[in-house]
């Protein structure tokens, strides 16, 4: 991985090295083995108090008030905000005076939160990703993984000669294969500002800049969310599973959109079950794909099956 990259791409639940166990030192601020001994992450920083407290009436005395810091936002939420309610402290309106002198305060106080263009094309950016993983039912914590990726992109050059928001997009589909919630191409461009060639072009510079080992989708990554989508029962989630466990790894990478190939199973799965018999349109409209490419198929995931 680029020595530049500082996000976590991986988050690892066994040592890599030997499959042992893995022990968090908060005080050493270290992630290690605790059979070989090796070090996965280090030099980890604590966001916590630098004071210790030894009863609840002493951490009630110490205690501190505002938000912890939030990589969502450009600033990461160290800035202040100046409230748009003409009110004092008492709640008695403002003069017009002090309400003219205010809002020319609002205005400095915006503008300084972005004095530079970094600072105003790492706003635009963050605003993005937080609109479109809203749109997409992403969790908070694909977009501030997003959020670092075009950190990271921008000091690096990328965004350079691209559209600002194509790096956004194709920042929040890589952190959304990286959490496995993967979306399609097509997903992310139904909510972006931009067609999906300079999201693909965007997406393609990031991996090869910093090498990222991100798998491609498996067409079963899909099968929860599209039978939710389309109500199908357990049962026919399931056995659309066990159809593509059937099918060799050679068919299931064999160039076909892992969508189309989850699809068809999912066509399939419902036929062997007798669920509630939804029909290829219907699949291919949830999906987002030609009914006509399910057609082509779940034959041949049907023969699979039936000979495994």
């Amino acid at each position: 991985m680029h020595a530049n990259m500082v996000i976590s791409i991986t988050s690892y639940s066994n040592c890599p090295s030997c499959a042992g166990q893995i022990e968090h030192d908060e005080k050493r601020g270290e992630r290690a083995c605790t059979k070989c001994g090796i070090i996965i992450e280090s030099t980890e920083i604590d966001i916590g108090p630098e004071w210790r407290s030894f009863s609840f009436k002493e951490s009630q005395q110490k205690s501190r008030v505002g938000p912890p810091t939030d990589r969502s936002l450009h600033d990461r939420g160290l800035s202040t905000t100046i409230s748009w309610a003409d009110k004092d402290a008492n709640g008695n309106v403002l003069p017009a005076q002090k309400r003219r002198q205010m809002n020319r305060l609002r205005t400095w106080h915006i503008r300084s939160q972005t004095p530079d263009s970094k600072h105003q094309y790492r706003k635009q950016a963050l605003g993005e990703i937080d609109r479109m993983g809203s749109a997409l039912g992403l969790p908070t914590d694909v977009r501030k993984t997003a959020g670092d990726i075009f950190r990271q992109a921008h000091q690096n050059g990328i965004v350079a000669g691209r559209s600002i928001e194509a790096v956004a997009a194709a920042g929040l589909h890589i952190a959304a294969a990286i959490a496995s919630l993967n979306r399609t191409l097509d997903e992310i461009t139904h909510v972006a500002r931009v067609n999906r060639t300079p999201i693909a072009r965007a997406k393609r510079a990031i991996n090869t800049e910093f090498n990222l080992a991100i798998e491609p989708s498996h067409p079963s990554t899909f099968l929860e969310r599209f039978g939710s989508e389309l109500d199908l029962n357990a049962k026919s989630i399931q056995k659309a599973r066990t159809v593509l466990e059937s099918a060799p790894e050679e068919y299931l990478g064999s160039g076909a959109s892992p969508v189309t190939i989850a699809a068809a199973a999912l066509y399939l799965g419902d036929r062997l079950t007798g669920g509630p018999a939804v029909t290829q349109k219907e699949v291919g409209d949830c999906c987002d794909i030609y009914d006509r490419v399910i057609q082509d198929h779940y034959p041949q995931l049907e023969e699979f099956y039936e000979v495994r």
